[in-house]
C-alpha cells in the first residue's frame, strides 16, 4: 500500500487549521483553542499576548495547577520529588512562572511551535499527579534497607542524608557512607524511571555546585528503565547495580569505595 503523502499533508493542513485558532473574547483578550484537553475534557486554555520585551507571550493563565488543586494541595504538590520534577519540565521547555501561571515567549514567527512547546509541557506537568499513585505496594526499599544493614555497619550509614547545597532537603540522599580519602559516596535506591529521574536532577544539583562526592545506584531492574532515562542517568552517575539480586556485585563495589567499613559477610540461608 502506498501512502498519498501529499495529500496527507493537506489534510493534516486543513484539520490543524480548523483544531487552531485565535479567539477574541469578550474583555478583549484573545485565546488560543487546541484539541489539547485535560482528563475530565476542559480544554487546555492558552492566552496570548504581546511580551513585554517584544515578541509574544503564551500563559496557560493559570489553569494546570487550579486543575491540580481539585485532587491535590497546590504547596505540598510544589515539594518534594514532584517539585523537582517539576522544575526540570520548565527548564527544558523553556517556561517560566507569572502568578501562579506557566508563561512562555516566542516571536511571532515561531507561535505553531510554541503552541505545541506549551501544551506538551501543560501535559507532562498535569501527569505529575500520577507520581504518588505509582509503586505503592513496593517492597524495593524495604529490601534495599535490610540489602544495605547486612552489608555495611549501620552506625557508619546515615539515611536521608541533607548536602550541603542550596534548598538542601529536597536534595536528600538515600544513604551517605563513608568512602575513601574523605570522599564520601552517596547510594541511591532506583526501582523505576520517576526513581530514575529525580536522581538524575539530584545528581546534576549536586555536580552544579561542586560538591565532593561518589555515587552508587542500585536498580530494581535496571532493564526496565527507559534508554533515555537511562543514558541521562548513566552520564552523571558513578557505578551501578543491575538488581538487588546481584549481592555480590555490590558488595564488591562498596569494598573499592568505602573506608573498610563492610561488615563481616554472612552465611545466607538455605532456601
Amino acid at each position: 500500500m502506498n501512502l498519498d503523502v501529499p495529500g496527507l499533508q493537506q489534510l493534516l493542513r486543513q484539520r490543524l487549521c480548523e483544531a487552531v485558532r485565535i479567539e477574541t473574547r469578550p474583555d478583549g483578550r484573545l485565546m488560543v483553542n487546541t484539541p489539547f484537553r485535560f482528563p475530565d475534557g476542559d480544554t487546555f486554555p492558552i492566552c496570548l499576548s504581546k511580551a513585554e520585551a517584544g515578541g509574544l507571550q503564551l500563559s496557560d493563565c493559570g489553569h494546570t495547577l487550579m486543575q491540580i488543586s481539585y485532587e491535590h494541595d497546590v504547596d505540598s504538590f510544589l515539594d518534594g520529588t514532584r517539585g523537582m520534577l517539576l522544575e526540570q519540565i520548565l527548564a527544558e521547555s523553556g517556561l517560566g512562572w507569572e502568578g501562579g501561571a506557566f508563561v512562555l515567549e516566542a516571536p511571532p514567527m515561531e507561535l505553531p511551535e510554541a503552541i505545541f512547546r506549551l501544551g506538551q509541557a501543560m501535559t507532562r506537568v498535569f501527569d505529575l499527579t500520577l507520581l504518588s499513585r505509582s509503586n505503592i505496594g513496593s517492597t524495593f526499599y524495604d529490601d534495599l534497607a535490610d540489602l544495605i544493614c547486612r552489608l555495611l555497619d549501620e552506625d557508619k550509614v546515615q539515611r536521608d542524608f541533607q548536602p550541603d547545597v542550596p534548598n538542601a532537603p529536597s536534595y536528600a540522599v538515600d544513604y551517605r557512607i563513608e568512602g575513601r580519602d574523605g570522599v564520601p559516596l552517596f547510594l541511591y535506591g532506583v526501582p523505576n524511571r520517576d526513581k530514575a529521574r529525580l536522581t538524575a536532577i539530584m545528581l546534576a544539583h549536586f555536580h552544579r555546585h561542586r560538591l565532593p562526592f561518589e555515587s552508587l545506584l542500585v536498580f530494581k531492574d535496571q532493564a526496565e528503565i527507559p534508554r533515555a532515562d537511562l543514558a541521562r542517568l548513566s552520564g552523571l552517575a558513578g557505578e551501578s547495580i543491575s538488581s538487588l539480586q546481584a549481592e555480590e556485585d555490590l558488595r564488591r563495589k562498596l569494598a573499592r569505595r568505602t573506608a573498610g567499613l563492610l561488615a563481616a559477610p554472612t552465611m545466607s540461608p538455605t532456601k
